[in-house]
């Protein structure tokens, strides 16, 4: 599911935050969103664009692992289309817009 690239990026902290936008099928984006916030707090759910399918989650760096496992439980069992576009980091310009 995660590409070496991200990968690579993602294992060298300290970050201040990890913000994750992930596509998934818009039908599905509440639920998703639902369950990712429902497990502690691990990361905060918002909606980038719900026709599209597109949200953000924001993690702290030491909960990284733990929201991967959560996203690869929903792929293979709710959505197969879900998938990582991309890790906006710390640029709070490109992840408000």
């Amino acid at each position: 599911m995660l590409d070496d690239d991200l990968l690579e990026r993602l294992s060298h902290p300290p970050r201040k935050s990890v913000n994750l936008m992930v596509k998934v099928d818009p039908s599905k984006l509440n639920f998703i969103s639902m369950v990712v916030d429902g497990h502690g707090r691990i990361a905060l759910p918002r909606t980038r664009s719900g026709k599209q399918g597109i949200l953000d989650f924001l993690t702290s760096p030491d909960f990284v692992d733990d929201l991967y496992l959560i996203l690869d439980d929903i792929k293979k069992n709710y959505d197969p289309t879900l998938e990582i576009v991309k890790d906006l980091g710390d640029n709070w310009l490109e992840a408000v817009t």
